[in-house]
Order: structure tokens, then sequence, then C-alpha cells
């Protein structure tokens, strides 16, 4: 799913001039959703080492009307840094433990 809202996230910033606040809107729900889903997915690690992800979801949560709201420019760059983000957590998630080398 990270995949899709990446390519989602990248189609939106070369047409941002012609996004309207609905479409916005949806856009930055849906990442709230991906990083939602990504801290359900840490739920049984221990939540001092998540507080990175609760702090952020939580600023995502309480500043949609005003992320929706930015000048063009400026919700660009918010996008970009959301698509590198999506890219590591997806990156992470799909990572498997390599195993131990025996000697």
């Amino acid at each position: 799913m990270a995949t899709t809202l990446i390519t989602e996230i990248q189609q939106a910033r070369t047409r941002l001039p012609f996004l309207s606040r609905t479409d916005r809107g949806v856009l930055i729900v849906r990442i709230f959703d991906e990083l939602t889903a990504h801290r359900r997915a840490l739920g049984n690690v221990p939540a001092e080492y998540c507080v990175w992800i609760d702090t952020l979801i939580a600023s995502v949560s309480s500043t949609i009307p005003e992320i929706v709201g930015m000048q063009d420019a400026e919700l660009n760059r918010v996008l970009s840094e959301f698509e590198k983000l999506m890219a590591t957590l997806d990156d992470v998630s799909h990572t498997k433990k390599q195993p131990e080398t025996i000697h």
C-alpha cells in the first residue's frame, strides 16, 4: 500500500496547482492513515521507542486543515518529505532479518 501512496504523492506533486482542497485533504488523510497503520504494526514495541511516530501522527492529525491550505511550494516540500518518509517506512517494513552467519 505504501508504494501506491508514494506514487500518488509523486503524481500530486506534479499536478499540485490543479488539485482542489478536497483532493489535497484526501491525500493528507491517506498519508495519516498510512502512518497510523505503521504505528499499529509497531504495537508490540515499547511505547518509549515509538514517541517519534506518535508525535508525528498527532502533529499531522491536528494540522490537516493547515497542511491542506498551504501554498503550492510549501505543500510541495511537505509532500516531498512525506514521500521520503513513506519510502523509508516501506523499506524498513520489508526488510527481513538476515540469518546469522555460523562460522
